[in-house]
């Protein structure tokens, strides 16, 4: 099964509590182990080995309860900062890799 159709995915504990989604699947080879990478709520980084995992459907339920607070493998998760430009013409906001303005179509530099 591809490790794209897990992301996504609501990962709950077992009190009912919303720890995040699934953002991949990690494999260790040396240990046999397989982990799910987590975004928290909180914009943090969390690994959920395949161990502490009750059921995967719908969503990915876990046998225990997770206090994110003290999570030991936290990894901070830079901000999306995507770059705009101005259209000159008409002044709407375009990604910077835009060519022409979406609203006018008036070519951007």
């Amino acid at each position: 099964m591809p490790s794209q159709r897990f992301a996504g995915i609501q990962v709950i504990d077992s009190k009912g509590a919303v720890i995040g989604n699934v953002k991949d699947v990690s494999v260790d080879f040396k240990n046999k182990g397989l982990a799910f990478r987590v975004t928290t709520k909180a914009r943090t980084e969390v690994d959920v080995p395949w161990d502490d995992v009750l059921s995967v459907e719908d969503v990915v339920l876990l046998k225990k309860e997770v206090d994110l607070a003290v999570a030991p493998t936290t990894v901070p998760v830079p901000p999306i900062v995507q770059a705009t430009v101005i259209c000159p013409s008409c002044g709407a906001s375009a990604p910077s890799q835009a060519k022409f303005c979406p609203r006018c179509g008036t070519a951007l530099k």
